[in-house]
């Protein structure tokens, strides 16, 4: 009996922790992924050596979440002449997502091509708009957006209102810095379009540099002072990485941003009583082993208030010029995933 009692409790506990880890979003940013199916030049494997599709290759790796971003009206790619990230092309990729049984997170950049802390530009056709022309906009942009995905049967568990926000976003008149009550009217403004469409959805303000509190804490604060609803705080945190350097070098002193972050996270929900997640976090492809001691580190150090790890964006190849994805080359054209990436089937302590 005392045997059986073990066993059970074993197997509670065991039930328990699987149960907590379906809790935590673990996923990947893959907003390439239909423009590099597009050059038919790559393919990818799983573990076994066989072909698989990129949605099914995140979920081999533990994944239950895809996160895509979309512009407002980008141009065409130069090398193919397509247009990407556009809402056909987001509804595409969540279709596929959802096919998948992966869940969906969509980004909202507001602009016309990247948003970051180095650039946010309003919309070339935005560009003459007065604050209530530019928060209508807005509106106009988020519920077509969203109501393409509706029509299409996917409906987000999450959306973010901009992209990298430490100072704003749709410049100059969404300046953060020089009228932060512009940025709240057009935050609350993206919110409400949000929520009007899905109301189910939580609504996530981003910052970068999550191991620095006073970034988030400048937009938080401007948010809570003009009474503006939000569901969650997304935090970019690469602590690998120098970004000061030129060129970036990589800090082997990571786990101290690590460590800041989830601090953060925790200050976050006293202050403000918002969960967090991290929705960006990457590595140089070229420093796999690095890449699976941060990822099953942040995984395995979780604080109870942080929901979720994001990966961006590992699904990229040479061609595209971006040296932080996750995947690695094993014969030929073919590709596979990284330790990196495969590190995401760490499970989340209870």
């Amino acid at each position: 009996m005392k045997y059986l009692l073990f066993l059970f409790l074993l197997f509670g506990l065991s039930f328990q922790g699987v149960a907590q880890d379906k809790n935590f979003a673990k996923g990947a940013d893959i907003s390439w992924i239909t423009q590099i199916e597009h050059t038919n030049k790559y393919q990818l494997v799983d573990e076994t050596r066989k072909i698989i599709d990129g949605y099914q290759l995140l979920k081999t790796c533990g994944m239950n979440m895809v996160r895509l971003r979309v512009w407002v009206h980008p141009r065409p790619d130069r090398r193919d002449g397509k247009t990407w990230c556009d809402t056909n092309d987001l509804v595409e990729k969540a279709v596929r997502a959802k096919a998948a049984g992966l869940d969906v997170m969509v980004d909202f950049h507001y602009s016309n091509w990247w948003a970051d802390p180095g650039k946010q530009h309003v919309p070339a056709e935005w560009k003459d708009c007065d604050i209530k022309a530019l928060c209508d906009s807005v509106e106009g942009h988020a519920c077509e957006v969203l109501m393409a995905l509706k029509d299409a049967g996917v409906y987000p568990r999450w959306i973010q209102v901009g992209n990298e926000t430490p100072t704003g976003f749709m410049k100059p008149l969404g300046d953060a810095t020089e009228h932060p009550e512009n940025f709240a009217l057009l935050f609350q403004r993206g919110q409400l379009s949000c929520k009007k469409i899905f109301p189910d959805a939580l609504t996530m303000v981003h910052i970068d540099n999550g191991f620095m509190l006073a970034r988030t804490e400048f937009i938080l604060d401007i948010l809570q002072n003009n009474h503006v609803e939000y569901d969650m705080v997304g935090l970019s945190l690469y602590p690998a990485m120098n970004w000061l350097a030129n060129p970036p070098v990589i800090d082997l002193n990571w786990q101290v941003k690590a460590d800041a972050c989830n601090d953060n996270v925790e200050t976050i929900f006293r202050k403000y009583g918002k969960e967090t997640m991290i929705v960006e976090i990457g590595m140089p492809d070229d420093h796999e082993q690095l890449a699976e001691e941060v990822i099953t580190y942040m995984i395995q150090h979780a604080p109870p208030h942080l929901r979720g790890l994001v990966y961006w964006e590992p699904i990229t190849t040479p061609d595209f010029g971006y040296k932080m994805g996750a995947l690695k080359p094993y014969k030929d054209n073919l590709f596979m995933a990284n330790d990196g990436l495969k590190a995401f089937k760490t499970v989340k302590n209870p």
